[in-house]
């Protein structure tokens, strides 16, 4: 522009003040188009997320049950154990109350 600030604006003044326009738009536009690009990777990460979510989920409840399941199996083994422990008590119970002279039978 012209050193005078009361001087009418010449053509080139004006181009030369669209072409700043032009400049401040592009950059706007540039600036949506990256808050579009951030906000489509946010929704990627959450989509990653839900489905690490359920992964981790899945993996865990199978983890769980497997567990449920030897517990079981190790408490009826242990419970057999204890039964199988016990068979010959009686019988011999019996025998070293008939010595001592205690049965009554």
């Amino acid at each position: 522009m012209a050193d005078d600030n009361n001087a009418p604006a010449t053509k080139k003044d004006i181009a030369l003040l669209m072409g700043e326009f032009g400049k401040m738009w592009q950059w706007r536009a540039d600036v949506d188009g990256w808050r579009k690009e951030v906000d489509n990777q946010f929704v990627e990460l959450r989509e990653d997320m839900t489905k690490w979510k359920k992964e981790l989920k899945d993996h865990f409840d199978l983890v769980a049950e497997n567990i449920r399941h030897d517990f079981r199996a190790a408490n009826r083994e242990e419970i057999e154990v204890l039964k199988d422990g016990h068979k010959g008590h009686e019988k011999r119970i019996l025998t070293l109350e008939r010595a001592a002279g205690l049965s009554a039978r």
